[in-house]
C-alpha cells in the first residue's frame, strides 16, 4: 500500500529527520488557558453544526486537549462523507433510483445520526425519506416482477407454439433471470430456459418454419417489463449483461432504459478515473472518483467504497511523509474509524504522525505523546512490523522499546 517516495519527499523526509533529532529550537505551544479557551470555541462551533470553523480551531488545538479535538475532526469528516453520499442517492430522478442504492442511502444516514442526531441537513428527516422511499421501490418490484413472470411467460409459450425456439429462449431465459423456480407451462423457468436455447442452437428454429408461421408480436407490456429484467442484472452487478438487456429496450421503457445505460457509463468513466489518479499518486481527487462510483451504485463492481477508503489511506501516507504530521494524523484517525483491511499500519501510523508532531513543538506535550504511545500498543497488539518502513530511528525506537 505504500507509495516509494520520489527524490523530493526522500529529502524532505530527511530534513524532518534532522529537525526532529537535532538540537532545534522549537516554537512553545500556546500556553494551556489559551488552548482551553480555543478547544471551547471550536467544541461550541461543532455544537452549531459550524463544521468549516469547528474544523479550523480543531487543526490548531495541542496540548491536553488534542486527542478530543482530533476525535472531533473525525466525527466531522465521518459525518459529511456520509451525508453527502446519502445526499447525492436521494436527489435522483424517480427512474434512476434503485433498491439496493436506497438501502445503503439509509446505512449512511444512520450513521451520521449516530454521530450527530441533530447535525446539519436535516439527517432525521432525510432517514425518513429514504425508508420511505425504499417501501415504495420495494412493493413497486414486487409488483412489477409479478406481472414481467406472466408476461414474458405467456411469450415464451407461444414462441414454443410456433415452434421459435430462439424467441422462446430470450423470453423464458429472462423469466429465469428473476425467478428461476417460477412454473411456466408446467416447466421450471431455469429448465425451459435451457431447453429452449439448446433447441434453437440445433436450427429446430429454420428458415422454413419461420417463413411458414409467422413469428409471434412482443406481447403488450413486454418491452417495458423487459427493463425490470434489465434491472435485475444491473443490481447482480452485471453491467455487461445489463448493458445489452437496456439496449434492446424500446418504446416507453426507452427513456429510463438510456438513464441506466448512462449510470453505467458514468460509473465505469468514476473508477477507471479513479484508477488513473491513484497511479499519478493523486489520491484526494481519485477518493473522490471513487466516491462518486459509489454514489452511483455503492455495492458496485469493484466495491468503491472501500477503494475510497484506501485512497485516503494512501493520502494519510503521503502527507506523513510530506512532513504534515496534522492534517496525516487526521486522515489516519478516519482511517482508524473505517475498514481499510490495514488496521494495524493505520494506528502505527498514527502513533508515528502524533510522535512526529510531538517532537517537532518541542517535546512539551507529554499527553500528545501518550496518544502516540496508546496507538503504537494497538498496532504492537496486532504484531505489526514496521521493517523496511522509511521512519525516523528515534520513533522507530519508541515502538521497538514499548511494553504493555
Amino acid at each position: 500500500m505504500q507509495r516509494q517516495p520520489t527524490l523530493a519527499r526522500r529529502l524532505i523526509v530527511v530534513a524532518f529527520s534532522c529537525l526532529l533529532f537535532g538540537a532545534v529550537a522549537s516554537a512553545s505551544p500556546l500556553p494551556q488557558s489559551d488552548q482551553d479557551t480555543l478547544f471551547n470555541q471550536a467544541v461550541d462551533a461543532y455544537k452549531q453544526n459550524q463544521f468549516t470553523a469547528a474544523t479550523e480551531k480543531f487543526k490548531q488545538v495541542s496540548g491536553i486537549h488534542a486527542q478530543e479535538a482530533q476525535q472531533y475532526m473525525g466525527k466531522i469528516k465521518a459525518y459529511t462523507d456520509a451525508m453527502q453520499v446519502a445526499k447525492s442517492t436521494l436527489d435522483r430522478t424517480a427512474d434512476e433510483m434503485d433498491v439496493r442504492s436506497v438501502e445503503y442511502a439509509i446505512e449512511q444516514l444512520e450513521t451520521a445520526i449516530k454521530i450527530k442526531p441533530d447535525g446539519p441537513w436535516q439527517p432525521q428527516q432525510e432517514l425518513a425519506k429514504a425508508r420511505q422511499l425504499k417501501d415504495e421501490l420495494d412493493k413497486k418490484h414486487a409488483d412489477n416482477s409479478k406481472v414481467a413472470d406472466v408476461r414474458f411467460c405467456n411469450a415464451a409459450l407461444s414462441a414454443v407454439k410456433e415452434n421459435h425456439y430462439k424467441e422462446a429462449a430470450q423470453f423464458s431465459c429472462l423469466l429465469a433471470d428473476d425467478n428461476p423456480g417460477y412454473t411456466c407451462g408446467g416447466d421450471e423457468a431455469v429448465h425451459l430456459c435451457e431447453t429452449n436455447t439448446e433447441l434453437a442452437k440445433i436450427g429446430k428454429d429454420s428458415l422454413e418454419k419461420s417463413n411458414a408461421n409467422p413469428r409471434p408480436q412482443i406481447p403488450a407490456g413486454a418491452t417495458s417489463n423487459a427493463l425490470e429484467k434489465a434491472r435485475a442484472a444491473f443490481d447482480r452487478n452485471d453491467f455487461d449483461r445489463a448493458r445489452g438487456l437496456f439496449q434492446q429496450v424500446s418504446g416507453e421503457a426507452k427513456s429510463t432504459a438510456d438513464e441506466f445505460l448512462d449510470k453505467i457509463a458514468r460509473y465505469n468513466d468514476s473508477v477507471t478515473n479513479g484508477e488513473k489518479l491513484s497511479r499519478a499518486a493523486q489520491y484526494d481527487q481519485a477518493r473522490s472518483s471513487f466516491l462518486a462510483a459509489a454514489a452511483i451504485k455503492p455495492d458496485g463492481p469493484g466495491n468503491p467504497q472501500a477503494r475510497a477508503s484506501r485512497m485516503e489511506l494512501m493520502l494519510a501516507l503521503d502527507q506523513f511523509y510530506s512532513g504534515d504530521y496534522a492534517s496525516a494524523a487526521q486522515h489516519f484517525q478516519a482511517c482508524a474509524a473505517t475498514e481499510t483491511g490495514k488496521q494495524s499500519l493505520v494506528h502505527f501510523y498514527l502513533g508515528a504522525s502524533k510522535l512526529g508532531r510531538f517532537f517537532v513543538t518541542g517535546s512539551q506535550d507529554a499527553t500528545l505523546r501518550q496518544e502516540a504511545l496508546n496507538e503504537f500498543k494497538l498496532a504492537k497488539k496486532a504484531a505489526f512490523q514496521p521493517a523496511g518502513l522509511e521512519i525516523s530511528p528515534k520513533i522507530l525506537s519508541e515502538y521497538k522499546n514499548l511494553t504493555f
